[in-house]
């Protein structure tokens, strides 16, 4: 009998405080693991030294039996940024040359000096949503550049918050996930990423209490000055998801909307603890 071979990506979630790892094979997740990031690593998004934090990803890997070379990345939202526009109807062919258009006016990086991409949201009678993302091309080259030292393959690389919308796959909601020290926020519209935000958080329910309050007052105040006159569902990821905290909207736990598409897992693989990593999983490589 032939054994058909496994193929098999490492997903990689790269945030200021914390590096979580998942091995993905055959639509299975294999291997996995989160370990605690030194400040020093990665400033405004961007790697301070690409060798010592391609060090860094080695030795994560290899304690996580991750033995993929397959990579496929986050990048820190605080090194992107989005715009939502919106075209006239038009055809497939002049889409692309209006989209450049649209870029060098409305992206703060020059398109020379950015990596960047584009989803059409929505197409109809009245014209055409597109998502713009961009990056500058230095950080990009330095996160492939970590990729590289660490003998992967880099295949992806996409800001962090494009990768948890997947995950959730919602059309409406104000995520909030955590890493030891920091809380996280996301607010989807539409069912992409329109605002981030986070903020410093102790390891006490008071303080996290605090810090989520913070979050959600300025998720808030952007909703409300975007003209929104209904909030976003508050969804609470990861270790927030059985934390003491009180929400002043409805909300509940991720865990009970996440998309259905994502990789089957062991048991005691908690999915809510990864959902960059699993957005990653599901994405076209394109």
């Amino acid at each position: 009998m032939i054994r058909r071979r496994r193929t098999a990506t490492a997903c990689i979630d790269f945030s200021r405080d914390q590096l979580s790892v998942v091995e993905v094979a055959d639509a299975t997740v294999t291997a996995w693991d989160t370990v605690a990031l030194p400040d020093h690593l990665i400033r405004n998004g961007d790697p301070t030294d690409p060798a010592v934090l391609a060090q860094f990803l080695a030795r994560t890997l290899a304690a996580a039996g991750i033995g993929a070379r397959r990579a496929r990345m986050t990048l820190p939202d605080d090194a992107a940024v989005s715009r939502h526009i919106t075209l006239p109807p038009m055809s497939s062919r002049d889409l692309a040359r209006a989209i450049r258009f649209e870029a060098e006016r409305h992206l703060p990086i020059r398109i020379d000096r950015a990596c960047w991409s584009w989803d059409v949201i929505e197409r109809s009678s009245a014209g055409i949503q597109v998502y713009l993302v961009a990056a500058w091309r230095d950080v990009v080259q330095h996160y492939a550049e970590v990729a590289r030292i660490a003998g992967l393959e880099p295949e992806v690389l996409e800001p962090r918050s494009v990768a948890v919308a997947r995950a959730v796959n919602q059309d409406r909601a104000l995520l909030v996930d955590s890493s030891a020290r920091r809380l996280h926020l996301t607010l989807l519209v539409g069912g992409q990423p329109v605002f981030t935000d986070d903020q410093d958080s102790g390891v006490d329910v008071a303080d996290r209490q605090e810090a989520l309050d913070r979050l959600l007052q300025r998720a808030f105040r952007y909703q409300t000055t975007a003209g929104n006159t209904r909030m976003a569902p508050v969804l609470l990821a990861g270790g927030l998801e059985t934390a003491a905290l009180s929400l002043p909207v409805a909300g509940g736990a991720v865990s009970t909307v996440l998309n259905g598409h994502l990789p089957t897992a062991p048991a005691r693989f908690h999915p809510a603890s990864y959902l960059a990593n699993l957005g990653l999983a599901t994405r076209s490589a394109r």
